[in-house]
């Protein structure tokens, strides 16, 4: 199913969403169809459920997961086209931009507030 190398440089997290990408990707996962459980993967995996959690959360902001109540997780019906690039990569791009000025200690309402400028910057 999934594995990750722990000696990769290449975060376990990373290698999460790859690896459920590829995944779905190759069909074995199907819009839909229940994530593995993040214990459950963890688990699996022989890693901190945190790490998977942080998966799934990045997972879900590119479109890719949907949270359901009770914490299970769904395929999203988009997730073959994310899985496969397109609208995928530019969530992640600005999935990885927030992250970034969040840390630097920019709010959400900052960061709302810049993608309104951009957009009215843009054609």
């Amino acid at each position: 199913m999934l594995e990750v190398d722990l000696s990769s440089p290449v975060p376990v997290y990373d290698q999460i969403k790859a690896g459920l990408k590829g995944l779905v990707s190759k069909g074995q996962l199907r819009p839909g169809d229940e994530a593995p459980s993040i214990r459950g993967l963890a688990a699996t995996l022989k890693v901190n459920p945190n790490t998977v959690a942080r998966a799934y959360r990045e997972l879900a902001i590119e479109g890719f997961l949907d949270a359901r109540r009770g914490g299970q997780s769904v395929i999203a019906e988009e997730a073959v086209r994310v899985a496969k690039g397109g609208l995928g990569d530019a969530r992640e791009a600005f999935a990885d931009a927030a992250r970034r000025a969040r840390r630097s200690g920019l709010s959400w309402d900052d960061l709302s507030a810049a993608v309104r400028t951009l957009m009215k910057e843009e054609p």
